[in-house]
């Protein structure tokens, strides 16, 4: 599978609110930590998405494809025997683990025991897993430089394609270093028309057709490398001064597009880490939550 078709598998479209009324659109990606334990490797899936996405809200819809065992993940990214499931998630504050830093906008919470019910169900589900070799290596980063291609998934204003279920790609460049702290926050800025709903997407180093080695020589294929997450950027006020917000989540139509400036403030994916290991913690408390459901 060419790693474009891979990350555009990543994403899923988060509706958060409160009593069956969504009041929030955001987006989430799929990541699994693996790990060494006791008997071999353990493992545990997971949804990332901004906090204020999900904050003050007590469940999330979501719209999964699954897919017979049979069929293959492969470029056409659908398939003949595919179902589209909604699934609400109650309770939903009980499953997060939210990043320890209040100044870091990240969170992720458990579907194990969604993936439990479609695998029961004989299918499986029809989307990938970013993991932590998706990031840049070390060894590597010093080759990335101030201004570099990206690619961002997500659901921007909550457009999709509900039919399929897929999401939308959108293209820009890094507008600060990657790898810098922008003003001492663990974030960087990218140059990428970022809307209501587009909250949590996954942000790539993206190049196609030819790609830098970690020679920092070119050679042909696709690279795509998890830089951050979309949390937050800077728009004018009526008034016209320049303020930070979180990027809008909102499912109603909000008059903000005349004021944006589309920048947008990335948490450094480096930070997914610290929200992995309290999710560890959690997951060998065998802390206990609602189960999801399909409507």
């Amino acid at each position: 599978m060419n790693p474009a078709t891979f990350i555009s598998l990543s994403t899923v479209r988060l509706l958060c609110g409160n009593s069956g009324a969504s009041a929030s659109v955001g987006t989430g990606f799929f990541y699994l930590d693996e790990f060494d334990a006791p008997g071999g490797k353990a493992q545990i899936p997971l949804i990332f998405t901004n906090k204020h996405v999900v904050a003050n809200f007590n469940e999330i819809k979501l719209t999964l494809t699954v897919r017979n065992p049979g069929d293959a993940l492969g470029e056409i990214v659908a398939g003949p025997g595919d179902v589209h499931l909604t699934y609400v998630i109650p309770g939903c504050q009980q499953r997060l683990s939210r990043h320890p830093d209040p100044d870091v906008d990240l969170c992720a919470f458990f579907i194990s025991d969604i993936l439990d019910d479609i695998q029961r169900a004989g299918k499986e589900l029809r989307n990938t897993f970013l993991q932590e070799h998706f990031l840049v290596p070390m060894d590597e980063r010093i080759n990335i430089r101030p201004i570099e291609p990206i690619l961002m998934i997500g659901y921007p204003n909550g457009l999709w394609d509900e039919r399929n279920n897929r999401p939308l790609a959108r293209r820009g460049t890094s507008a600060s270093h990657p790898f810098l702290k922008w003003n001492g926050r663990s974030i960087f800025v990218i140059d990428a028309a970022c809307f209501p709903g587009s909250s949590g997407s996954p942000v790539f180093l993206f190049e196609d057709l030819m790609y830098r080695t970690k020679q920092n020589a070119y050679t042909p294929g696709t690279r795509a490398q998890l830089l951050g997450v979309l949390a937050s950027g800077p728009r004018f006020t009526n008034e016209g001064s320049l303020v930070q917000r979180d990027i809008p989540t909102a499912v109603n139509v909000v008059p903000v597009v005349h004021t944006m400036m589309n920048l947008g403030n990335v948490v450094h994916a480096s930070e997914i880490g610290g929200v992995v290991h309290l999710a560890r913690a959690a997951a060998d408390a065998k802390s206990a939550f609602l189960k999801a459901r399909v409507i």
